[in-house]
């Protein structure tokens, strides 16, 4: 595939998001809704330069982008005078014969579609081609026009519509919306940018009008019309943001389930991208599992529970009704079954929490470790006091408050606990 520059629009307000962190920086996911866009971007073999236009609070989303992305390139839209506007200040930046241009609040689409999408312009020798998708819904996306034979003519952008009864009425049945992703023969686009002329009702440089002009011109436009709408949509608004929450959140739990994972309820259940769950896993409803967690096989998990961060659960365990686990590692054929919190610890095999059991891993300054040992008996509403090692076999008597370690096969109570014979055998 041939070599593309991608520009970014990333200059804009985000006035309808509400809210005075930069619409791109809002999270999506734990992460910037900026990132989403550029890591598909980046993992593009074909995409060698990416260059962000940035405008509203440019230094604060510069130095995030910075911060995470080293290859992106930026320049600024000095004055927010609209799409055309921004894309012709990258002009003098790019690199590469074919530009890809796409707006920083379309999280949704996929690097898939992408690739797909540049193939399918570049074997269809145009000059241009667009991403559109056919909807039912209400949105603020502009409208397709096509003339008699079925090619792409114009964008008609729903400020104008609104502005122009016939035309709103004539367009009023079409479904087929702009994207906002657009790939171009780099010195055509900069050519035409320059014949774009201010919108009438805003005073703003529409990128949308270029494809009329280069249709009235004679140039050849392609589309490529998604299956899956959700992905062109952009995020303007706090509702939005949530229902790109849930469309990404749906992604994750159905690759997870065609691997073998039983999801008793999806929609109550939030699992973060790259979580790993082996197979004949239950995940009951109202579970909530943060990024870098690794699941085993045929283990149970929730209702009610978060697993956070770092946490590793081992094949054949048990976790359940308002669990929190944290930075920890949970062995085989354990259970942690009612009212726990777990931190910064390592469980061996074939341990049992008893129920309100509370790993004390923070005295105010540090996370300290505990060490569970394997076929240890945690009894009902112990505390353990990090740092403290419970041995293999030990035992810890129903409200006990552990802050020394406990020996092996030994049996500890008290408050604080301290032993008072050998554990049986169990």
């Amino acid at each position: 595939m041939q070599d593309f520059t991608a520009i970014v629009l990333a200059a804009g307000k985000g006035v309808r998001m509400k809210s005075s962190t930069p619409k791109v920086l809002q999270l999506l996911r734990g992460k910037p809704i900026i990132n989403h866009v550029l890591e598909e971007l980046s993992s593009l073999p074909c995409m060698k330069q990416i260059i962000v236009v940035v405008g509203h609070q440019a230094p604060q989303v510069q130095k995030h982008i910075k911060s995470i992305f080293k290859h992106i390139e930026f320049v600024r839209q000095k004055k927010l005078l609209g799409t055309a506007d921004a894309v012709l200040s990258a002009k003098d930046k790019a690199r590469y014969s074919n530009v890809l241009i796409l707006c920083a609040d379309t999280a949704l689409v996929t690097k898939a579609t992408l690739s797909s999408f540049l193939q399918k312009y570049l074997s269809g020798r145009v000059s241009c081609a667009l991403i559109t998708a056919m909807v039912d819904f209400r949105n603020e996306l502009g409208k397709i026009v096509r003339d008699k034979d079925g090619n792409v003519k114009a964008i008609r952008e729903k400020i104008d519509l609104d502005s122009d009864p016939v035309s709103r009425l004539a367009q009023s049945a079409t479904k087929e919306i702009n994207s906002g992703i657009y790939a171009f023969d780099c010195d055509v686009l900069f050519e035409n940018l320059l014949k774009i002329q201010p919108n009438q009702n805003k005073g703003e440089y529409f990128l949308t009008d270029i494809i009329e002009i280069m249709y009235n011109d004679g140039n050849r436009i392609g589309s490529y019309i998604l299956e899956e709408s959700e992905e062109v949509l952009g995020i303007n608004s706090q509702k939005d943001l949530a229902m790109a929450e849930r469309i990404l959140n749906q992604r994750v739990l159905s690759r997870l389930m065609d691997a073998g994972v039983r999801i008793m309820d999806p929609q109550s259940t939030v699992i973060a991208e790259g979580v790993k769950i082996g197979k004949n896993t239950l995940i009951f409803p109202f579970t909530f599992i943060e990024r870098n967690v690794i699941i085993g096989s045929h283990c149970t998990v929730g209702p009610f529970i978060h697993l956070r961060e770092g946490t590793r659960v081992a094949d054949n365990t048990d976790v359940g009704n308002f669990v929190e686990i944290c930075r920890s590692k949970i062995g085989k054929y354990t259970k942690i079954k009612h009212f726990s919190y777990i931190g910064d610890a390592t469980v061996a095999d074939e341990v049992n929490i008893g129920a309100g059991t509370v790993v004390a891993n923070f005295d105010g300054k540090n996370k300290n470790k505990t060490v569970i040992g394997k076929g240890a008996f945690v009894g009902s509403d112990t505390v353990l006091v990090a740092p403290v090692k419970i041995g293999k076999k030990a035992l810890t008597g129903a409200g006990s408050v552990v802050t020394r370690n406990v020996g092996p096969s030994t049996v500890v109570v008290g408050v604080p606990a301290h032993p008072v014979r050998r554990a049986k055998k169990r």
